[in-house]
């Protein structure tokens, strides 16, 4: 419903507003403050309940409202949430062996219906990820718990299977798989929480509380008047279901939305709009060229390489990303004391490529391709049907591919397909591709085992590469076991050296993310966990 205001009450309202953004003062809205609506667009929501969806819109959704032990900033660090500190060893929240954890909760807590939050809540939920007859998207770490006890209602400790280092930031953490805390109170008894009315409209303790939900128009959000740092300083978050990029960008010209992630063309167009500006942020997310290295003619490395030569990773960001993003040289972002400052990026050169593909017995014939003891060197590349950079990247490589002898069929595949389980017969998951381009959005931790250890092919994991390197799974096991920060960073930085020798995939760029918000909403950087929502205004 829109009030008609008085002149004079609008002008009492610019001036609580005014207060209300005061980044000086930075605290959440007193009560009585103006009320304020702020309208964010996601392109798709299938589900509240992250434990049961693995959109990456319903994660992000969750914490505006959800209850989380940590939450991240941009910078990938963890801030306590309802957890008090951080487990260390050198606190004692990490036991000599590594194998037991003490969390300490944050005492006077609320759920958002009035019942107070504790230890009970974490362990239900973690018995909840375990049950087999929930359909959990993840059990990633949750695994690797043998047992969870109370100490307290405000100590939960935590015994392990086995030493597993990304386990602080797994549990209930901005993780690869962000799990929320569950109520214990509005769940128990339930032979499993598929079909639960909790996951149209869940409780959680997060800033924002879900009043409403269209899973095909929108989700409605009110200030959580129980939230444990007091009031947000909005009244409402309005998240609108919009697919259509056009029509972002129109909502965002006419002010139908306050802010929303915007791509390609459209960042740029709007860069210069009036009453918008755009708001950049790294993110450890990337794009890449992944190889079925099962397959010939991509089981031989000397032809990964020669093709991972021959694309100019300058012009894939200037041309693809729109210069929103950087050119990648690993599966670490280079903003993380993980990434390894001596791995490069592959230099761009066709020549050398050409050269390789000779070594590897694949000759120029006549017709421009390549063919070796009568069979034409040729490859498919599998994209997501209708999704940038796939449509413009598909024709760009056919032709580079062509210059260097390579035939190249483009297989476009709609999006649920293409990501779709191995079991029910998605593209990546059953190899059923030589190239495929793809991408990793990653966690706070730098965990990266699912992507390239052996045991890793599906349905166990995301190695849709198929690569099987000894020397990477000794690496993986020491960086997933080790608690010391500078033997973990060893570790990985070696991971990096090898990947650049094995060429699962041809690392292209990461992507930065891209928001185009009205100039009338401040203290807006939410990175990928909406880590500060509960700052937010709108003047």
């Amino acid at each position: 419903m829109v009030h008609r205001l008085s002149i004079a009450a609008c002008i009492g309202c610019l001036v609580l507003l005014a207060a209300a953004c005061s980044r000086a003062a930075k605290h959440p809205t007193p009560t009585g403050a103006a009320q304020t609506v702020l309208r964010l667009s996601t392109s798709r929501i299938d589900n509240l309940n992250p434990l049961l969806s693995g959109g990456g819109a319903t994660a992000y959704l969750s914490f505006l409202w959800g209850a989380y032990l940590y939450l991240a900033d941009p910078e990938n660090r963890l801030h306590p949430e309802l957890a008090t500190t951080i487990p260390t060893r050198a606190n004692g929240g990490i036991s000599a062996d590594g194998l037991t954890l003490t969390y300490h909760l944050r005492r006077g807590v609320r759920w958002q219906d009035g019942a107070p939050f504790g230890a009970r809540d974490v362990i239900f939920t973690w018995h909840a990820i375990m049950n087999p007859h929930n359909n959990v998207v993840s059990r990633l770490g949750y695994d690797k718990v043998a047992s969870m006890t109370a100490l307290d209602p405000w100590t939960v400790q935590v015994r392990l299977r086995e030493r597993y280092a990304p386990i602080v930031a797994t549990l209930f953490a901005p993780g690869a798989v962000p799990m929320p805390i569950l109520p214990a109170h509005l769940l128990t008894g339930l032979p499993d929480i598929n079909h639960a009315a909790y996951n149209r409209l869940p409780i959680g303790t997060g800033p924002f509380r879900v009043v409403a939900y269209d899973p095909g128009s929108k989700v409605i959000l009110r200030a959580n008047p129980l939230y444990w740092r007091g009031r947000p300083r909005l009244a409402s978050i309005q998240y609108l279901v919009v697919p259509d990029e056009n029509t972002v960008e129109v909502m965002l010209r006419s002010g139908e939305l306050d802010a929303g992630l915007v791509y390609g063309e459209h960042a740029v167009e709007l860069e210069h709009a009036s009453g918008i500006r755009i708001v950049r942020q790294t993110a450890n997310q990337n794009e890449y060229l992944a190889f079925n290295v099962r397959r010939p003619p991509l089981d031989d490395v000397r032809v990964r390489d020669a093709i991972s030569q021959s694309l100019d990773r300058g012009f894939f960001v200037r041309a693809f990303e729109d210069g929103n993003g950087s050119v990648d040289a690993s599966d670490q972002p280079p903003f993380s004391v993980w990434y390894d400052p001596h791995v490069r990026p592959v230099r761009y050169d066709p020549v050398a490529a050409a050269r390789l593909l000779d070594a590897a017995g694949w000759r120029l014939g006549p017709d421009g391709y390549r063919s070796r003891e009568g069979r034409r060197l040729q490859i498919t590349l599998a994209t997501i049907a209708g999704r940038d950079p796939d449509t413009k990247f598909g024709p760009y490589f056919q032709h580079v591919m062509r210059t260097l002898g390579i035939a190249v069929e483009v297989r476009p595949y709609p999006y649920n397909l293409f990501y779709a389980e191995k079991s029910s017969g998605g593209i990546l998951m059953n190899g059923r591709y030589d190239a495929a381009l793809t991408g990793w959005v990653g966690g706070v931790d730098p965990d990266d085992a699912s992507l390239w250890m052996c045991d890793q092919w599906p349905p166990n994991g995301y190695n849709v590469s198929f690569l099987c390197d000894p020397r990477i799974d000794a690496q993986e096991r020491i960086a997933l076991t080790s608690y010391d920060p500078d033997r973990r960073r060893r570790a990985y930085w070696r991971i990096q050296e090898l990947l650049a020798q094995d060429a699962p995939v041809a690392f292209l760029s990461w992507v930065d993310l891209t928001y185009a918000v009205s100039r009338r909403v401040r203290n807006f950087a939410p990175g990928e966990f909406m880590w500060d929502a509960w700052d937010w205004c709108k003047e």
